[in-house]
């Protein structure tokens, strides 16, 4: 038996056919297009009535590094050739690469940033405070107490009587962790404008005005707190230390003077030489103790400079100001939104239904 290699030919007419059954098909659905288009319609208007303000606060500023002479300048010169020397060197600083990043976003930083109070001059003063802070203000916005309703212990939990220097109780941390996993996954985002450049944006997008400027605010500050305690903790640290030193040999050497001076016997015995040993050990001691006394305040001035080199400069860029933008999708924008639903599900409708009956 010789194979079929006849080719099957596909006609014109048979295209047309098939067409004008799919367009009488399409004209017989007519009314479930309106259906459907309606509905997208509905929908798309319910949501905008119930869709929640999404209130946009952005912060920027910028880390200056000051690098060592040659190396920052290769590097700059390296970077105009798209050469990145920084990152085959390497660099061990805390806050070099992403890592800022990732501290901004870290649990100790924005916890701090949730105990704060919302009017933070109310407890200036004083070492309680009944005023709300922005995590009881988080609680509210985000329903999570009325979620918590029937939940004993956590329906009552605030953060408005707390004590400067104590800890928080079991149940105040679990419940702060709920709400900094909530910020990290939908409220915050934190990124460099350039990838290369030293520029950090923070935004936080909330449903609550005051809260995202305040958090927003706050989490910029509170990061730049910690960035320059991090980066002059050991200069600090050394500058106390000789300080302290300095002081004690100031009074030390102020009463070897005053000792020196009532040893002084103006009529002494010429022959008796042994008088004058007690003044001469005494203006032997002050003189070793100015000469220690200058060698801290040399090395105290040094230590100064030094941490005045190493403070690094860090420039507010911009700041979050009201009124905030609200990022709430417009209703034309939602209507539209629903048009293309209703289609899209019309569509999904014909290509299982049409099939079926065209076999």
């Amino acid at each position: 038996m010789q194979p079929n290699n006849t080719v099957p030919t596909l006609k014109v007419k048979d295209v047309m056919d098939e067409v004008q059954a799919f367009l009488k098909y399409l004209s017989s659905k007519a009314k479930l297009f309106l259906v459907m288009m309606a509905l997208g319609l509905v929908l798309a208007f319910v949501y905008s009535l119930i869709q929640q303000p999404k209130f946009e606060a952005k912060a920027s500023f910028i880390l200056e590094e000051k690098a060592g002479g040659m190396g920052g300048g290769l590097s700059g010169l390296a970077s105009q050739f798209g050469f990145d020397v920084g990152s085959l060197t390497g660099s061990a600083g805390l806050f070099a690469g992403d890592n800022i990043l990732d501290i901004i976003k870290s649990r100790t930083i924005i916890e701090k940033v949730l105990l704060t109070k919302i009017d933070s001059s109310k407890a200036l003063n004083s070492k309680t405070d009944n005023g709300q802070t922005l995590a009881d203000l988080f609680l509210q916005w985000s329903k999570l107490k009325d979620k918590w309703a029937n939940k004993q212990g956590l329906n009552a939990v605030n953060f408005t009587s707390l004590i400067k220097g104590n800890t928080n109780s079991r149940l105040q941390d679990s419940v702060l962790l709920v709400i900094y996993q909530k910020i990290i996954k939908k409220n915050l985002a934190v990124e460099r404008l350039n990838k290369k450049g030293s520029i950090i944006e923070i935004t936080t997008t909330t449903p609550n005005e005051v809260f995202s400027k305040l958090f927003t605010e706050r989490l910029v500050l509170e990061t730049i707190r910690m960035y320059v305690d991090i980066k002059t903790s050991v200069a600090t640290r050394n500058i106390s230390r000789l300080e302290k030193r300095s002081d004690s040999l100031m009074e030390l050497l102020n009463a070897k003077s005053y000792k020196s001076a009532a040893m002084q016997v103006l009529d002494a015995n010429a022959a008796y030489k042994i008088t004058a040993v007690p003044v001469e050990v005494s203006q032997r001691d002050k003189s070793v103790t100015y000469a220690l006394y200058s060698e801290v305040m040399k090395n105290l001035e040094a230590s100064r400079m030094g941490l005045a080199s190493q403070t690094p400069v860090i420039n507010m860029l911009d700041q979050a100001r009201y009124p905030l933008e609200n990022k709430q999708l417009a209703l034309w924008k939602i209507l539209l939104f629903g048009i293309l639903g209703g289609a899209l599900l019309f569509s999904v409708f014909l290509f299982i239904t049409y099939p079926r009956q065209h076999v």
